[in-house]
């Protein structure tokens, strides 16, 4: 759909009232550019609803797609660019009032940050919105009243979304912070228990995951999967148990998990070099 619509109040009016709708512009720029400058306490909204470009503002550019959001603030400049080969679908809603800044804000814009993502179903609502804007009635006072409420919701659409969106991201930070000390406990309970015969399927079962879900983890939290991590602590292990005791080769690889003594030994050379005794002498000797 396309179409544009202008308030017969002007920028002067804002002051009075709450929220004002100053203009509405659905459009398909293609490969064109547009500039405008908002006046004196008039804010922007931009929604891509098809297409890609670009938004530059007060010199700064943004690349742009459908979904995304992006809120220009007062008496600043505006160009708006299509893509090569891009049918780019953008609606300017025109605004002022004195909420207009505050829920600006509670949607998640800011001068630093005035872009972010819209979700599907806002973006939907959005549309709908626009749309009875566009078909609206003009220039009577209870349409233009109406005209504002409809600005209104689409800022409230926007609040609510940006406040899933935020749920979202503090569920999934809650998330990632319980994963990580579930990794951090196997990790501990690993090394505390070396000396046992560990089997990585059986851990991740224990803790409510398959085996490749905690190795991935695991990765991703302590930087080596769970068998590369149980391998290290007990070849550290072995190396301070070699050089603090005079247990035997056999008994310091069954100390740290190993029934088979040359086993042990051809691992402990793979990872230092040197076998356990030649390691334990050449300590010795220093």
């Amino acid at each position: 759909m396309e179409g544009n619509y202008k308030s017969r109040q002007q920028n002067n009016d804002c002051a009075q009232s709450a929220m004002n709708l100053l203009s509405v512009q659905w459009s398909c720029l293609g490969q064109g550019v547009s500039k405008y400058r908002t006046g004196d306490g008039e804010y922007a909204l931009f929604i891509i609803t098809k297409g890609s470009g670009s938004i530059t503002v007060d010199g700064k550019e943004y690349e742009v797609s459908q979904g995304k959001a992006l809120a220009v603030f007062p008496e600043t400049e505006v160009k708006t660019a299509g893509a090569e080969q891009s049918l780019f679908y953008c609606i300017r809603l025109c605004s002022c009032g004195s909420q207009v800044q505050e829920c600006a804000e509670e949607a998640g814009f800011s001068r630093e940050f005035s872009m972010r993502d819209i979700h599907v179903n806002c973006m939907t609502k959005l549309k709908k919105t626009v749309k009875c804007m566009l078909e609206s009635d003009t220039a009577g006072y209870v349409e233009q009243l109406e005209q504002n409420c409809r600005m209104t919701k689409v800022w409230i659409d926007l609040i609510e979304d940006h406040k899933t969106f935020r749920g979202q991201m503090e569920c999934a930070v809650t998330n990632a912070r319980g994963r990580a000390a579930e990794i951090q406990e196997i990790a501990v309970y690993m090394k505390a228990h070396m000396e046992e015969n560990l089997k990585i399927e059986q851990i991740a079962r224990e803790y409510g995951m398959n085996r490749s879900g905690l190795t991935r983890q695991f990765r991703s939290i302590m930087g080596c999967p769970p068998q590369q991590y149980l391998l290290q602590v007990r070849i550290e292990r072995a190396k301070e148990l070699l050089r603090n005791t005079e247990e035997t080769i056999g008994e310091i690889a069954a100390r740290v998990g190993y029934r088979d003594a040359l086993a042990f030994s051809h691992i402990f050379k793979e990872k230092c070099k040197v076998g356990p005794r030649e390691y334990r002498k050449g300590y010795a000797e220093k």
